[in-house]
């Protein structure tokens, strides 16, 4: 453990400020880039679209407009998967910078000792929420048929239950 002395937390404050500076630059730099390769690809896919409408509009067959349109849709797609590819190649460096500005020296991944292994019992598996969870009924699976109260109908009346004036309609 570190003794708190004020030379200390001096240079513990210099050395914060200074990676919260160079953070600060690395970010600032990667969306200034992300807003120059977002613009250049949006400008260019904008001139493309007019082009294509030029060509269609003086195309003489639907097919040559629909070519056109198509020629366009395809670059579109190009340009695209250009531009996602680059935005995820510069996260992927700001990530890294970030990491190394804010991992400290000490904490620096160093070469381990093999670790030797042994034959022991592995604890029981842990069950998570989704193992505990009953399954889920699809569209496919029927389920089974709820039991229900079911109201009795009303008693049927037989012959021998008529009435007076029922066995007189029936005569």
């Amino acid at each position: 453990m570190a003794q708190v002395t004020s030379e200390n937390i001096r240079k513990f404050v210099g050395q914060a400020a200074a990676a919260y500076g160079d953070a600060w630059k690395a970010q600032a730099e990667y969306y200034e880039g992300l807003l120059r390769r977002n613009t250049k690809a949006w400008t260019e896919l904008a001139d493309a679209r007019i082009e294509s409408f030029k060509e269609m509009r003086e195309s003489r067959t639907f097919n040559q407009a629909f070519e056109a349109n198509l020629a366009f849709e395809e670059k579109v797609r190009e340009e695209l998967v250009a531009l996602q590819e680059d935005n995820t190649r510069s996260w992927e460096s700001l990530v890294e910078n970030l990491k190394a500005i804010y991992t400290p020296a000490s904490a620096a991944p160093t070469a381990k000792p093999p670790v030797k292994k042994t034959a022991k019992a592995k604890p029981p598996a842990r069950k998570t929420a989704k193992a505990k969870a009953p399954a889920r009924k699809t569209a496919k699976a029927k389920a089974p048929a709820r039991k229900t109260a079911k109201a009795k109908p009303p008693a049927r009346k037989t012959a021998k239950a008529k009435t007076a004036p029922e066995a007189k309609k029936a005569a």
